[in-house]
Formats: structure tokens, sequence, C-alpha cells
């Protein structure tokens, strides 16, 4: 019986520590041909968190593939574009709040 009310006393607990653990982890990338490159070119020499934890600007994606290109990542200029365009859209630079910023006089 005490098995029975323990058991029934910590199931609240499980639930709740499953869910923050669910909570903290990070959400999947989005499906595309870019991910598929991804997942084909980068994951090579990197994994997941690596690659998306990171935002940055198109721009800025565009020189970090150019620059794994010239360490000898195997991409064709056009998936270079997939690549760069697919972390873009899912992991660009937040954009800055331009109206919440003064002028400089």
């Amino acid at each position: 019986m005490r098995a029975i009310l323990l058991t029934a006393a910590l199931l609240p607990l499980v639930a709740l520590g499953a869910r923050a653990l669910a909570a903290d982890a990070p959400p999947s990338p989005p499906p595309g041909a870019g991910l598929d490159l991804i997942n084909q070119r980068c994951a090579f020499c990197h994994n997941s968190a690596q690659i998306f934890s990171q935002h940055k600007s198109a721009a800025a994606w565009a020189a970090t593939v150019d620059q794994m290109a010239n360490r000898g990542a195997e991409v064709s200029p056009e998936e270079m574009k997939t690549i760069v365009d697919y972390l873009s859209k899912n992991y660009g630079a937040p954009e800055q709040d331009t109206a919440a910023t003064p002028p400089h006089n």
C-alpha cells in the first residue's frame, strides 16, 4: 500500500521534470532542401547545435559557408546558396528595433 501511495505522490514530480526537460530542448530545425544539404555537407564536421545555435545575417552566413568551402567542404555554388538561404531564413540575426533607438544628433 505504501508503495502505491509513494508512486502516486512521485508521478506529478516526474511529469514536471519531463516538461522542464522538454522546454529546454531546442526545437527541431525546419525541413527543407537547405537542411538536407547541411546534414549531408556540414554535419561531417559540425553537430547541429554548433550550426543551429547561431543567428547571423545573410551576409554573415554567406561568409561562414564560403569559409567552410575554402576549408574543404564539398559544396557547389548552388548548394551554398541553398544553405545560406535556409540558414538566413531560419537562423537569421534578430532584427533590431530601430523605432526604439533615438537618432544621434
